[in-house]
């Protein structure tokens, strides 16, 4: 495993797998007196869509890219599904309690889109 070496897309996919680890420590439900980061919130499955294309390339192994593309676009959308989920109800207004946990797994998600996309087999 030689960083310097690998090719950009594979350098996005593991910068994008760091981010999308991050991402469980930073508060993902915040409703100004309660807040949850992503493993109180069990977002922490999420990890698993990460988990293909992250493994392929520190073995420096040949990857599908239709799998990586798979992976990668259904964490956007469970992402995004889990945003609009977040939806609270609070005296008559309504307003969305995810805070920002959710938003760098999205875009670590299309971080990895990006590294799949640019990745040389």
């Amino acid at each position: 495993m030689n960083f310097q070496k690998w090719d950009m897309g594979s350098k996005m996919i593991f910068i994008a797998t760091c981010a999308a680890i991050i991402s469980f420590f930073f508060k993902w439900v915040d409703v100004g007196f309660v807040s949850e980061n992503g493993f109180g919130q069990g977002a922490v499955f999420f990890i698993l869509l990460f988990l293909y294309p992250f493994l392929m390339v520190i073995r420096e192994k040949r990857m599908s890219k239709m799998l990586g593309y798979i992976m990668a676009i259904v964490g956007i959308i469970l992402s995004y599904i889990y945003i609009l989920s977040k939806s609270v109800d609070i005296l008559g207004s309504t307003f969305n309690a995810a805070s920002s946990g959710p938003y760098l797994f999205m875009a670590a998600c299309g971080l990895l889109l990006l590294g799949v996309h640019k990745r040389r087999n």
